[in-house]
């Protein structure tokens, strides 16, 4: 019993002495607040970020697009008489030139309705000039003048009419160019509006391009572009036609240049990137990884002016590879930051940190 009682004891004096331990040997204020001070100092270091030294240079790019070719004029020639195919002067891939008969009609009668006519005219005439001279001398009416000059006018109709009858038994190309299809052969029956023969002109050829509306305002007419095929050619032309507004679907603008194509070595349908030399502008070369975006959504990059402050700066992208970009809308010299820019905010104090080499970032 006794030495439960003195157990009791001694684990009272311990629990009391350990409780005046904290009360006598507690640190002073100062001591308590310390490492939140701490933290607090180390909250406010300013942060590094490494800067490297860009200085603006002539930069005069290409806007390369891809583009196919066209004929730069395509008719198709339909049968303005009813008739047979007498005669087949011309096929299918064969070059003619302007003016010249592809097919003829047979002639039927339109040889001899032409000769009546023009005899008929010669009667009307005759007869016009008669009542004429009989209506000065009083011997005749104003009403027969005027009758016998209506049918003068109908003569010569109907000599026009069968002057175009036959001179449609004739199907002429209308300029100089390849026969790209055949829709007839001699011996076949042809009406008014079948199609005979589709000719094409491949000299000038054009070729039509979309160019993204980023570019489209460094474009002009009369513009040089040079054309590199698939198969090696080139083609030098010049701009002849931007389409006043973009195409709903892919919001790039049609763009058309013409070059000449002495002996249609180019044919329709081919394929060739397109280069569009542009204007030489001051530019800074820089890695894409730099690039970010501020709160209204601008791409620009940061950079530390000369009180090492973060300023926010909107650029002009003027050309994009894997490798680098050149940029414009910057002054001639910054300091442009390569990294860390993404974990700084615009008028932020920091340390510039100066890269070295001559690599990008």
């Amino acid at each position: 019993m006794k030495s439960s009682k003195l157990i009791a004891i001694l684990i009272t004096l311990a629990s009391v002495g350990w409780i005046a331990s904290g009360v006598l040997f507690s640190p002073p204020e100062t001591a308590k607040v310390h490492a939140p001070a701490k933290k607090e100092e180390a909250a406010q270091k300013i942060m590094e970020v490494r800067v490297r030294e860009s200085r603006a240079v002539a930069y005069a790019g290409d806007i390369v697009v891809t583009g196919r070719s066209r004929a730069s004029r395509t008719v198709q020639i339909k049968a303005e008489t009813e008739g047979e195919i007498s005669e087949l002067l011309k096929e299918k891939g064969q070059t003619v030139t302007e003016g010249e008969v592809l097919a003829k009609l047979e002639l039927r009668d339109r040889s001899a309705r032409l000769s009546e006519a023009k005899q008929r005219l010669a009667q009307r005439q005759i007869e016009y000039n008669a009542a004429k001279e009989l209506e000065q001398k009083g011997f005749n009416s104003k009403v027969r003048l005027a009758q016998a000059h209506a049918d003068l006018e109908a003569a010569r109709s109907e000599l026009k009419n069968a002057e175009v009858s036959l001179d449609h038994t004739k199907i002429i190309s209308p300029f100089e160019g390849i026969i790209h299809d055949q829709a007839i052969e001699a011996g076949d029956f042809v009406s008014v509006g079948n199609a005979l023969f589709t000719v094409v002109d491949l000299d000038p050829v054009e070729l039509v391009t979309f160019v993204s509306e980023r570019n489209v305002a460094e474009i002009s007419l009369g513009q040089t572009a040079t054309a590199k095929f698939l198969d090696g050619q080139i083609l030098e032309g010049t701009v002849s036609y931007i389409a006043p507004a973009a195409d709903e679907s892919t919001r790039t603008f049609r763009v058309e240049i013409s070059g000449a194509n002495e002996g249609y070595a180019i044919k329709e349908g081919m394929t060739a990137n397109v280069f569009f030399s542009m204007e030489a502008k001051q530019a800074h070369k820089i890695s894409p990884s730099v690039l970010t975006l501020n709160d209204s959504g601008q791409v620009g990059i940061k950079i530390v002016d000369d009180k090492s402050h973060v300023i926010f700066m909107p650029v002009a992208i003027l050309a994009d590879t894997p490798d680098h970009m050149w940029v414009g809308g910057l002054p001639d010299k910054i300091r442009l930051i390569t990294v860390g820019q993404d974990f700084v905010v615009e008028g932020q104090t920091v340390k510039p940190v100066v890269s070295q080499g001559d690599g990008l970032l």
